[in-house]
């Protein structure tokens, strides 16, 4: 089985989701059209990322598709669920499904997106998991607590192995991808850097 980091599976009362919730109060929702009032929340959330990042957050998915805040309450929940039907794809793009880990006042800590299949590209840098969290929401565990529920979630979509990669000078991505069973593999030059490959193993 893949590492849990999560105590309970609960269902949000009166908006009939499933949701993986922690201890700290931190819940993990599929993205979809329940969700489509966080819209303009996760266009902030991506900004505030990429703002402390250089530009170069992961696991936003088709968010980084939309061009402001209006657009992405429009059309990011269902855009997400359709792609996670393998409908919309845009070229080189592959099934995916997306999350948000969410805190108890609907604010967006963290988000991650699970590839279904790999590319040539993704096989070299991207892998089947991206992930990220709030500038100011950092070094608590979420991102593990991310990682882990995309591992799960790969498990039960018939992957039996999943890659993570990481930049050789992200020392947080490395160990949260330790942490979560991730074996190196190698690493490679890209036009990006040097990209850390690790796979996770569901079978074992």
């Amino acid at each position: 089985m893949a590492p849990r980091a999560v105590e309970a599976v609960s269902e949000r009362a009166g908006r009939g989701r499933k949701c993986v919730m922690d201890g700290d109060g931190i819940r993990i929702e599929q993205v979809g059209p329940g969700m489509r009032g966080l819209g303009r929340a996760a266009w902030a959330y991506m900004q505030d990322c990429k703002a402390a990042d250089d530009g170069r957050t992961a696991g936003l998915g088709c968010l980084e598709r939309f061009d402001g805040p209006e657009e992405a309450e429009r059309g990011w929940a269902d855009q997400a669920a359709a792609e996670a039907r393998g409908e919309g794809l845009p070229e080189g793009w592959v099934p995916a499904l997306q999350f948000c880990a969410l805190d108890e006042g609907d604010a967006i800590v963290g988000m991650a997106q699970l590839r279904l299949e790999l590319t040539d590209f993704l096989l070299l840098s991207g892998g089947h998991v991206g992930y990220s969290v709030h500038p100011r929401r950092r070094r608590r565990g979420y991102a593990k607590l991310l990682l882990a529920h995309c591992l799960d979630q790969a498990g039960q979509h018939g992957l039996d192995r999943v890659l993570i990669t990481c930049d050789a000078s992200n020392e947080g991505s490395r160990r949260t991808i330790l942490a979560c069973g991730g074996v190196l593999e190698d690493a490679r030059s890209t036009p990006g850097g040097c990209s850390q490959r690790y796979w996770v193993d569901l079978l074992g």
